[in-house]
């Protein structure tokens, strides 16, 4: 329920902001019952939606040193303790991991299933998929890397909303969309 909940939170900020930095824009409370946006609260209803709206959300970001192979996790507003983290097999994809993908200037595109409360853990992809169980959420929390890893983070739509994802996010890239 919690799941179903973030994804049409997280729909909702898409179809209202865009493509646009998801830390100045976005506030989601702790109790995940509503979203203040620009002082406005919006309570989200739970219906049933499209593929199109169910779709995840598209984050670019940039981090402050290269974590592209550690696996991430999200983490509560005070950074005290984890919400949310994979199952190593979520790491997978077919043959190969769900590394992110690198675009133009530095931005990377979430495969994953980050979010601006994201921290970085010290087990790598390869490391992590590899483990028969996820750890202990003890374990988790002191193979914490970095807490504050992000430079920047853009919530950048739906993947449906999408055709060729890395050239039009390049794209957007070039023309400045992505703002701060």
């Amino acid at each position: 329920m919690k799941k179903e909940i973030n994804v049409v939170i997280a729909t909702l900020l898409v179809l209202l902001v865009g493509c646009r930095s998801a830390k100045k824009e976005t506030t989601v409370t702790s109790d995940m019952q509503k979203i203040e946006m620009n002082s406005v609260a919006i309570i989200p209803q739970l219906t049933g939606g499209s593929p199109a709206s169910t779709s995840p959300i598209v984050y670019v970001y940039k981090t402050k040193a290269d974590y592209s192979h550690q696996v991430p996790v999200i983490m509560d507003e005070a950074r005290t303790r984890i919400l949310s983290y994979p199952a190593p097999g979520d790491l997978k994809m077919g043959n190969g991991l769900r590394l992110p993908t690198v675009l133009n200037k530095g931005y990377l595109l979430d495969n994953k299933g980050i979010g601006p409360n994201v921290a970085f853990l010290t087990y790598t992809y390869e490391e992590y998929s590899q483990l028969p169980t996820a750890p202990s959420m003890d374990d988790l929390m002191s193979h914490i890397l970095d807490k504050y890893p992000l430079l920047e983070i853009h919530a950048c739509g739906r993947r449906a909303d999408y055709k060729d994802i890395v050239p039009e996010l390049n794209e957007k890239i070039a023309e400045g969309i992505l703002q701060k």
